[in-house]
């Protein structure tokens, strides 16, 4: 991230490869690490991304920082 020119001190990353973005969020939010992340008050600002992860699905990542 900091090649892009984002800068930060906290950060944190999920990703999930699912059939659809509800399920990829019912396991985020089931994995202790993960939804701590999603929970977190460290993070204000995230960045989302989804692409085509062939005969696994879909990828979701989510990007956290503070």
């Amino acid at each position: 991230m900091k090649n892009a020119g984002i800068f930060y001190t906290e950060a944190g990353e999920n990703l999930a490869f699912a059939p659809n973005v509800n399920i990829a969020h019912a396991g985020l939010m089931n994995s202790p690490g993960h939804r701590a992340n999603i929970l977190s008050p460290d993070f204000g600002k995230v960045g989302i991304g989804v692409i085509d992860g062939g005969i696994y699905g879909e990828m979701f990542v989510q990007k956290f920082t503070d």
